[in-house]
């Protein structure tokens, strides 16, 4: 029995430390106050522990109690915080929405006099009636009376299965019981602080499972100079070559595939563009031999007695000009004999002259 809870006790710490590693060890910061307690938790998740502690001091010195902070602005506190400061609108809102629903259940923002025997039961019921998480208010009491209970939520509990903490059988009540059993108040807040730190950051990263402790961490490229060339040959299995060759025949054969489908749609794409230019092209010469074809009709109805018309009279015409050549030299042949007549006259005109003498 003693050695199975040593065991359990081991691989809590171990779990824990590999957290640590990555989120680190933090001092405890003893409350005396429950709902001073509640604020810081929301201040340090996710942020450096100096810094959420002097946000706490900025908050306590602004606000004269916590009803004066109750009633301010989401604004109002997100200015306090800064906008530099991890999620600010959030934890301005979840510390306006935790100081509302204190007050919605007690009606009143001192509850000081709760922190007894008597009052540790309504305190521990107030995720049953309002929106506070039940591991905050186990926290705070743990911080600020060291009440043994172990704060974790059913997700925290399943990442700490996960990381080996506690046997994977165990269920969720039983298996807190087991912790607290086995650890002491100050080693429960340091567990139970770096399993909410690790469920936060993958449920930030939209992961509902739990996940290894370098989960989201960028990994360390391999130093070149560190990787050791083989030397020699090595000898592959046969059956690695011939697999080998199979896949290089069909990369080849499908990208040889792919070149021919490209260039069968380049192809259609230039015959396309081609068809298109060729319609273009004749779509202007219809229109107009179409347009001359009406033009020649039309000329054709409106001016054929004219044109049959002047037909007639010019193969007249025609007809009539090769008599008229040939009359030319006849014309000509009668100028000889005209020309020869005035001779005749002449002395005709001598002998009546004669024969009047006489």
């Amino acid at each position: 029995m003693a050695k199975a809870e040593n065991d359990l006790l081991a691989e809590l710490l171990a779990a824990c430390e590999q957290l640590e590693e990555r989120y680190g060890r933090r001092k405890l910061l003893k409350h005396a106050d429950f709902i001073e307690a509640l604020v810081f938790q929301i201040l340090e998740l996710g942020v450096k522990e100096a810094t959420a502690r002097q946000t706490l001091e900025r908050l306590r010195a602004e606000y004269v109690d916590w009803n004066d902070m109750r009633v301010a602005t989401v604004r109002e506190i997100e200015d306090i915080l800064g906008g530099k400061y991890y999620r600010c609108r959030e934890k301005a809102e979840d510390i306006k929405h935790l100081l509302a629903d204190l007050y919605t259940a007690f009606r009143r923002m001192d509850i000081q006099d709760l922190l007894t025997v008597d009052g540790i039961a309504t305190l521990r019921a107030l995720p049953d009636t309002t929106n506070i998480r039940r591991d905050m208010v186990d926290r705070a009491l743990l911080l600020v009376l060291e009440l043994k209970v172990f704060p974790c939520d059913e997700d925290q509990f399943k990442l700490l299965k996960f990381l080996g903490g506690v046997p994977k059988h165990l269920a969720y009540q039983v298996g807190v019981r087991k912790v607290e059993e086995s650890l002491d108040a100050e080693q429960m807040l340091r567990l139970s602080r770096v399993l909410r730190e690790h469920v936060h950051v993958y449920t930030m990263a939209g992961e509902d499972e739990p996940q290894d402790v370098s989960f989201g961490l960028k990994k360390d490229k391999p130093d070149s100079k560190a990787i050791k060339k083989p030397t020699g040959s090595v000898k592959k299995d046969p059956a690695a070559i011939r697999r080998e060759a199979r896949e290089k025949a069909d990369a080849k054969a499908a990208s040889a595939r792919r070149e021919a489908s490209a260039r069968t749609a380049k192809s259609s794409e230039a015959d396309d563009a081609q068809d298109e230019d060729e319609e273009d092209e004749y779509k202007p010469a219809t229109a107009r031999h179409e347009a001359a074809v009406k033009d020649k009709t039309t000329t054709h109805r409106e001016g054929k007695p004219a044109t049959a018309a002047k037909g007639k009279s010019g193969t007249a015409a025609t007809k009539a000009k090769p008599d008229t050549a040939k009359a030319k030299p006849d014309t000509a042949k009668a100028k000889p004999d005209t020309a020869k007549a005035k001779p005749g006259t002449a002395q005709a005109k001598k002998g009546t002259a004669q024969a009047k003498k006489k």
